[in-house]
């Protein structure tokens, strides 16, 4: 008899043991699965990462070159054009020719340099607004919105309720952003009205942008051609910022966040 409980014990014993160890080996295999589907997911999400900072990149590098390019184009096509034109005026200069024709032509290429002046300030102006050189960078903001406002195209408002200054190495890639997102709204979103706030949290600048227009579905939030978010974000990661779009039952809000 007591043979047979040792025997049922035992039995016991090497059940238990067998069942603890395929727990285990259970566990072991689960860990194992788990550690490599978070591990392909990683690399994955690194994979996506990577490619998606290799997207602004690539946005950025287009973006200047674009930006080159029309710059060329501009000074070939208007200032080469005038400079062209008042060099064969002023080759028409000989002693021989009357004063009153003298005169007509000393007019003309004042003309002509008056509109190469204002040719190469509206070049430089589109490259740095002055306002922003001189005044800043929420008074060049202030003015872009008030530009707007005079179209009388659209109803736009500023609020700014920011009390930290923001760097300079910051302000021509923060006013850039919400003149992309302000042209993005006009041509695309079909909006009546566009709302600006500034603030600042934890000592970050906050941009609450939102307009009343048709929005964007959730496919267009990332790499949609035309609509520039591409540079946005592109010239966000430059400041080291993030943007987040935020639930709307119509149009678009969004909150810009860049550590000051």
């Amino acid at each position: 008899m007591g043979t047979s409980e040792e025997a049922i014990a035992l039995q016991i014993i090497i059940i238990g043991m067998i069942v603890i160890f395929l727990l285990s080996l259970s566990v072991i295999l689960f860990f194992i699965v788990y550690q490599r589907r978070l591990l392909a997911q990683q690399k994955k999400h690194q994979k996506l990462e990577s490619e998606y900072q290799k997207e602004l990149l690539t946005t950025s590098i287009q973006s200047q070159e674009e930006e080159r390019s029309r710059i060329a184009k501009e000074l070939h096509d208007d200032v080469g054009a005038m400079l062209t034109t008042t060099k064969l005026y002023i080759g028409q200069i000989t002693p021989e020719l009357p004063p009153e024709e003298l005169t007509a032509i000393a007019h003309k290429i004042n003309g002509f340099f008056d509109d190469m002046i204002q040719s190469v300030r509206s070049i430089s102006q589109d490259l740095r607004p002055i306002v922003l050189e001189k005044l800043g960078c929420i008074e060049a903001i202030q003015s872009l919105v008030q530009t707007i406002q005079d179209t009388g195209k659209i109803e736009i408002s500023l609020i700014n309720n920011a009390t930290i200054s923001i760097a300079k190495t910051k302000e021509l890639n923060l006013y850039r952003i919400i003149q992309e997102l302000i042209t993005n709204t006009i041509k695309h979103a079909a909006a009546s009205a566009i709302k600006i706030e500034l603030k600042n949290i934890d000592n970050k600048l906050i941009i609450i942008y939102e307009d009343d227009g048709k929005g964007l579905d959730q496919k267009q939030k990332r790499y949609k051609k035309g609509l520039g978010l591409n540079n946005i974000e592109s010239r966000l990661s430059v400041l080291s910022g993030s943007i987040h779009f935020m639930k709307q039952t119509s149009g678009m809000k969004i909150q810009l966040e860049i550590p000051q």
